[in-house]
């Protein structure tokens, strides 16, 4: 059984996720936030001092789930060619939640609203969700003769690219659930878009 203060805990992050997806940054209250989680105004401070406070904590509390999603299954994959690893971890990301899924596209949306050092940990707490990881696996890839030699870190970052221009709304009605979604960019990425004879 969770500790009474835990469940409260998660209550509130739940709460701020949906109203943070819901709304801007500035449009949401900590009144919502507590009345949305069944929580008084006290109980919401007793463990969270300010909105940025309480908004940095929720990212990177569902941040840190995506990380142990991509790490889980990176890890698992290990032994596998490039192209498996990396469609295995396109698939168990987009099979996350839709609200863990539109977090990682708040860092994008709210990132300029704070300064360094706390944009910094921000974006360190995204880069080790996803495009580190992923970095990991296709150096491995560049190791085997897999992919072409470049660089990892900039690879992972335009293979994360066209996977987040993909999750828009046009982009899952044009290329379907997750595992058409992630056959197809994977492919894009190791095959390109040109047609062959």
């Amino acid at each position: 059984m969770q500790d009474r203060s835990v469940i409260t805990i998660n209550n509130i992050l739940e709460a701020a996720r949906s109203l943070f997806i819901e709304k801007q940054y500035a449009d949401v209250t900590l009144k919502e936030i507590a009345a949305s989680a069944g929580v008084t105004k006290g109980a919401l401070y007793h463990h969270f001092a300010t909105k940025e406070d309480l908004y940095l904590h929720m990212m990177h509390h569902f941040l840190g789930q995506v990380k142990e999603n991509t790490l889980a299954v990176v890890d698992d994959t290990q032994g596998d060619c490039c192209w498996e690893r990396l469609y295995r971890s396109l698939l168990s990301f987009l099979q996350l939640p839709e609200d863990t899924l539109r977090v990682v596209g708040l860092v994008r949306r709210d990132i300029n609203i704070f300064k360094d050092p706390v944009r910094h940990n921000l974006i360190l707490a995204y880069q080790a969700a996803l495009p580190e990881p992923l970095k990991a696996v296709m150096a491995d890839g560049i190791a085997a003769g897999e992919m072409i030699t470049e660089d990892a870190r900039l690879l992972a970052w335009q293979y994360i690219g066209l996977v987040e221009v993909s999750m828009r709304p046009y982009g899952r009605q044009a290329l379907g659930g997750p595992e058409a979604m992630a056959d197809f960019l994977v492919n894009m990425l190791f095959r390109g878009i040109e047609a062959k004879p």
